[in-house]
């Protein structure tokens, strides 16, 4: 779900000075008027999937598709993660469709099945080297530097179905 934006129109004459002086706030003048925005999170995104079915799931992990993004679901020790099935070094997918590009979730990580890379589930953070298994080398190595993957607030809803916030 994509930010939502919420906005206001003051029609009163008088807004509290303490938001006229800050340039952060959204206060605009318009008109004679004063407008404020107001930055939302949206709601949570169901995922359709409960926590048993990504608990018997190879390797405890399975991808979904939420608000148009494709997202690793995994469960380690009881506790519920949801990260990009991107990785954020070539773009390549952490769980793809063939043998070859199965990450494997060990330590509370998802490992990059391309180049060896592990990305802690909690935070997104690189753990250990970064590309260990790309030579470093110009033009033809590790290109880019360290980046963390993505993560998403999840949860268990009713049913026991997971949600994310995407």
């Amino acid at each position: 779900v994509a930010t939502l934006v919420l906005t206001m129109m003051i029609m009163a004459t008088t807004v509290p000075s303490r938001f006229a002086r800050s340039q952060n706030t959204g206060v605009q003048k318009s008109s004679g008027r004063k407008q404020v925005s107001f930055i939302c999170r949206a709601s949570w995104n169901s995922t359709n999937v409960t926590v048993d079915k990504v608990k018997q799931a190879e390797g405890g992990r399975m991808v979904v598709e939420v608000d148009g993004k494709r997202v690793l679901l995994a469960v380690v020790d009881d506790q519920v993660y949801a990260v990009s099935n991107k990785c954020s070094h070539l773009g390549l997918p952490l769980v793809g469709k063939t043998k070859m590009m199965q990450g494997q979730v060990k330590d509370k990580c998802i490992v990059c099945p391309a180049h060896g890379t592990a990305f802690r589930l909690d935070n997104g953070q690189v753990e250990g080297a970064w590309c260990p298994s790309f030579p470093d080398l110009p033009l033809v190595g590790k290109m880019t530097p360290e980046k963390p993957l993505e993560t998403y607030e999840s949860r268990v809803g009713d049913a026991d179905v997971i949600e994310v916030n995407v």
